[in-house]
């Protein structure tokens, strides 16, 4: 059985007490490009995650926004760019930052976010 470490449930920072970025390929995007992002701590998480479960559509697209905003550093964008991604390529940055942060592949994260959608939609058709 293999112990778990303080090292393994701790995100790496640097001297200043920064998160590390990391270069990462964009599993779902054709030609996988890369991207440097750096992890969203579970207080970051939290927050976003109350405006995503709105139902606010305008809050649902702002935490999309935020996610962005907070993971990703290259290539910079502004907050008016980012407003203006396109959805494909928006989607791929949040999967791989949500993956980043969660420590998991981009694939399984997506496939979780597609049966979190599901399940919204069926919930959503409930109420109507």
């Amino acid at each position: 059985m293999a112990e778990l470490t303080k090292e393994s449930l701790l995100f790496e920072r640097d001297e200043k007490g920064e998160l590390i970025q990391k270069d990462v390929v964009l599993e779902l995007l054709p030609g996988k490009p890369s991207v440097r992002l750096k992890p969203l701590t579970r207080g970051t998480l939290q927050r976003i995650r109350i405006k995503a479960v709105s139902d606010n559509p305008d809050e649902k697209v702002e935490s999309d926004n935020d996610v962005i905003k907070a993971g990703l550093v290259k290539p910079a964008l502004t907050d008016e760019e980012i407003k203006n991604i396109k959805p494909q390529k928006a989607n791929a940055i949040i999967m791989a930052i949500i993956a980043t942060s969660l420590d998991m592949p981009q694939t399984e994260v997506n496939k979780d976010m597609d049966k979190a959608l599901k399940a919204q939609e069926i919930e959503i058709k409930k109420k109507t």
